[in-house]
């Protein structure tokens, strides 16, 4: 599996979640200034980390922050609107597992997160290593034997 194919899997489960209204991709400095952005909504983190160590598997790295705004100055929204997107992220990180039975997922471990862009947009990031085979023989690409 390539990176486009991961990507476009997690944003079909994500898209597919009851409450979950859009899916991003790119960079958390992104995430406070994106325009047009519905919630709640989750973010796929760039850079990935790729570790090709492994001769026939490869791990993406990455965070998805589940996102949700609330209340601005309101702790109480903020805790409640946190809460929410834990469910949310747990409910994704089963879905991943149960669905994706071809991917491994492991080193999974969230945060909750405050203060993107005025105080309200809360949730929680969660750091996720996917494990994935190798699409292809690189002896493929090659004119000559290496």
């Amino acid at each position: 599996m390539n990176l486009q194919e991961l990507i476009a899997n997690i944003q079909e489960l994500c898209l597919s979640h009851k409450q979950i209204s859009s899916f991003q991709v790119g960079n958390t400095f992104d995430v406070g200034v994106a325009k047009a952005q519905e919630y709640p909504c989750v973010w796929l983190e760039l850079p990935l980390l790729v570790d090709y160590n492994e001769t026939r598997s490869k791990t993406y790295s990455t965070a998805l922050n589940f996102l949700s705004l609330c209340k601005a100055d309101n702790l109480d929204s903020a805790v409640e609107k946190t809460s929410d997107m834990e469910v949310i992220c747990d409910e994704v990180l089963q879905a991943i597992k149960s669905k994706f039975t071809k991917i491994g997922s492991e080193n999974t471990v969230g945060v909750t997160m405050r203060s993107f862009s005025d105080d309200d947009l809360v949730g929680v990031r969660c750091d996720i290593t996917f494990l994935v085979g190798r699409e292809c023989d690189w002896r493929e690409s090659f004119n000559t034997a290496v």
